[in-house]
């Protein structure tokens, strides 16, 4: 089971403690790629152009929570994001994808990147390992071995 769109509303402003956003836990981060990465900086910039006193350090934050320290609610997320056609969990989902296919389908990584359970990081590996695998030319059966080209 993914983390649940909530991680996306507690994100918290990394800049303060790290120089850089970054995806993952604390204690396995990664930088990001260069478009996932100059979009928050921007938004980060602007936030504190609106709120430069907020001791908010929540990345995504309104009126209302840059008075405190509380992250945005829910129905702020889904009324700005989910009314606009935003998904969260399909895009999560691509993301973690994206990175198995990156780093070779290791379950591990995903689990320590993501937070993912053991389960829901080997099905990704898997998944990626079976696209790496078309995109090769190689059958595996079904634990796992190699078949040969097809």
């Amino acid at each position: 089971m993914t983390q649940p769109p909530s991680t996306i509303w507690a994100l918290e402003d990394s800049r303060r403690d790290e120089g850089a956003p970054r995806k993952g836990n604390a204690e396995h981060g990664q930088r990001l790629g260069e478009l996932p990465y100059q979009t928050p900086l921007a938004w980060l910039d602007q936030r504190r152009a609106t709120w430069p006193k907020t001791p908010d350090r929540h990345v995504l934050i309104n009126a209302k929570t840059a008075l405190g320290t509380g992250p945005v609610s829910p129905e702020y997320l889904k009324r700005h994001l989910l009314h606009q056609g935003v998904y969260l969990e399909p895009i999560r989902g691509d993301r973690v994808l994206h990175e198995a296919l990156t780093v070779g389908a290791d379950p591990l990584h995903l689990t320590l990147v993501f937070n993912l359970s053991h389960t829901t990081a080997s099905n990704y590996a898997a998944l990626a390992q079976n696209l790496l695998d078309d995109r090769a030319g190689v059958r595996r059966d079904t634990v796992g071995g190699e078949r040969g080209r097809s």
